[in-house]
């Protein structure tokens, strides 16, 4: 770092320093907001040390004030062409997420008829499909804890699936398929 820039950042700390706290109050009773009153504040500290780079100012705290007050008018002025926007209202007009009152029966209605076909499933069907859906194991692994190949455990998840599948379309041919998101 070169002298001329220490001198510089030594300089704009202590203009910060000084004026800062006067001008956050200033714009913060103008605008209303402390934070887009910061932003005004930031904005109008560097617009200023923009100018004084180029040619030496008189009244610096007075050039600042200036600055920020007509920031803060085109900041208003700006805030006034745009319509006021009513959250609450747009909240509501929007879709739900949350699922109809029908879709929630239709899908605990194919939840039960999911659990009742995995407990009708042959009983190593059902162990090797249960190991893999709620244990999350892999083939390998489901094959050395049971004693089988994973050639076997293949067979019993694809026939544990084609099970499952088949009962929901005989038990529930009208029902929409669940929904992604």
């Amino acid at each position: 770092m070169s002298a001329d820039q220490d001198r510089e950042g030594r300089r704009t700390a202590a203009l910060f320093a000084a004026h800062s706290p006067a001008l956050s109050r200033f714009l913060s009773r103008l605008l209303g907001s402390p934070d887009t009153a910061a932003d005004i504040a930031q904005e109008s500290f560097a617009r200023l040390l923009g100018m004084t780079r180029t040619k030496p100012v008189q009244d610096e705290r007075g050039l600042l004030f200036t600055i920020a007050a007509n920031l803060a008018r085109d900041h208003l002025r700006q805030r006034a062409r745009r319509p006021e926007i009513d959250i609450d209202q747009i909240a509501w007009s929007l879709p739900s997420d949350a699922a109809s009152p029908e879709a929630a029966l239709d899908s605990r209605r194919r939840l039960e008829l999911l659990r009742q076909a995995i407990e009708d499933l042959p009983p190593r069907s059902r162990e090797v499909f249960l190991l893999f859906r709620l244990d999350g194991l892999s083939y390998r692994q489901i094959a050395d804890r049971l004693g089988i190949s994973p050639r076997t455990v293949e067979y019993h998840i694809q026939h544990a699936l084609a099970f499952c599948h088949r009962r929901l379309r005989e038990r529930a041919p009208y029902s929409a398929p669940p929904q992604r998101p």
